[in-house]
């Protein structure tokens, strides 16, 4: 009996042994599993950051806008035209050229005829038109040019005086030539003749006579 008693002990002794031991200090612990993270967890796009700045490429280009004439500049321009002044004698019309300038509110044609309303620089020439004269307007229709002026209502030049006046304007307009036949009005109305000499009630055509 004995004999099977001593070696069950002894087995005993030994499995309780064994569970008592404790695992050695310098064994490593098994790291901590990483935690899982979730999409609510993932932090929106700061937009309140500045944004990266374009590259050159990417900028828009602007339109170059130093050169462009502003929207309410006038725009100017120098003409020649040849005008006709009486010579002092009062024997015929003389040609003479002046610069004028055209814009947006006064057309070539206007410009023209109030040339003539002008001393001339010339010491052989004279200014037909009196100091009270002055140009309402410049219509051309077709070939016809409407000349309306005012301030002679009490014109009294006499014959020649009438000639040479009405004479400057169609010859002066019939130069462009574009233009074949002259109106007068004064003051807006159709007048027959100016001073009682010249039959104004139709167009004119060019009058080669004065300055020949």
């Amino acid at each position: 009996m004995k004999k099977f008693l001593v070696p069950a002990m002894l087995a005993l002794l030994l499995l309780t042994t064994g569970c008592d031991k404790t695992p050695p200090e310098n064994s490593p612990a098994e790291p901590p599993a990483k935690p899982v993270q979730s999409k609510t967890d993932v932090k929106p796009e700061d937009k309140s950051q500045p944004s990266k700045p374009a590259s050159e490429s990417e900028k828009a280009v602007k339109p170059v806008e130093e050169n462009l004439p502003a929207k309410n500049e006038k725009t100017e321009q120098s003409l020649n035209v040849r005008i006709y002044y009486p010579d002092d004698s009062g024997m015929r019309l003389v040609e003479v050229e002046r610069e004028i300038i055209v814009d947006d509110s006064v057309d070539k044609y206007t410009a023209a005829v109030e040339a003539l309303l002008e001393e001339p620089d010339e010491e052989n020439l004279t200014k037909i038109f009196p100091s009270s004269a002055g140009v309402r307007s410049v219509t051309v229709k077709g070939d016809l040019a409407i000349v309306d002026l005012d301030g002679l209502k009490n014109f009294v030049g006499g014959s020649t005086g009438e000639e040479f006046l009405v004479g400057s304007v169609v010859d002066t307009l019939t130069n462009f030539p574009e233009i074949k036949r002259v109106k007068i009005l004064v003051q807006g109305r159709e007048i027959e003749t100016l001073s009682g000499h010249m039959d104004l009630s139709t167009p004119l055509e060019r009058m080669n006579s004065l300055i020949e």
